[in-house]
């Protein structure tokens, strides 16, 4: 059986095709465009709701062709979306562990830098909405201060 060719209508750069319900995008990365590397994502949204839709977008790109082939495949039942969405959610499960574990270990550094000089996170915090409210000119004085360049007037 032959497959239903979707027409896609180029859209300032992203392409939009409809087939069967399902809306067909290709989106343009443009900082990756001119490039040789894939360049595009594909996101379906399903108006019928029977579980067609899906986005790429932080997963993997495509070049144009890559793209407008993915989204026949789909149209024709030749990917299995569940799989791919269990895929891309192990994906993003695992992009949020690492990102937190670097959000860990840079707090644990700060928490370190804290206990030398003393003081603990709370009363940085403090010390943060005493200078915010500081003018300007007493900020620089207090710059001046430090570089040894003594006080104003004083």
């Amino acid at each position: 059986m032959a497959r239903k060719e979707i027409k896609f209508r180029n859209n300032r750069g992203s392409y939009e095709g409809r087939q069967d319900g399902v809306i067909y995008r290709i989106i343009a990365d443009r900082t990756l465009l001119g490039t040789a590397a894939p360049a595009y994502i594909v996101d379906t949204y399903d108006t019928k709701d029977k579980g067609r839709t899906i986005s790429t977008r932080g997963h993997f790109r495509l070049h144009l062709a890559d793209a407008k082939e993915f989204c026949q495949k789909i149209a024709a039942g030749e990917v299995d979306l569940e799989e791919m969405r269990q895929k891309f959610a192990a994906e993003d499960a695992a992009k949020e562990q690492a990102a937190i574990q670097k959000a860990t270990a840079e707090a644990k550094g700060f928490r370190e830098k804290l206990e030398t000089a003393g003081i603990s996170y709370h009363t940085l915090l403090e010390l943060e909405a005493e200078r915010e409210k500081l003018s300007g000119i007493s900020h620089n004085i207090l710059l001046g201060w430090e570089r040894g360049e003594g006080l104003p007037n004083g």
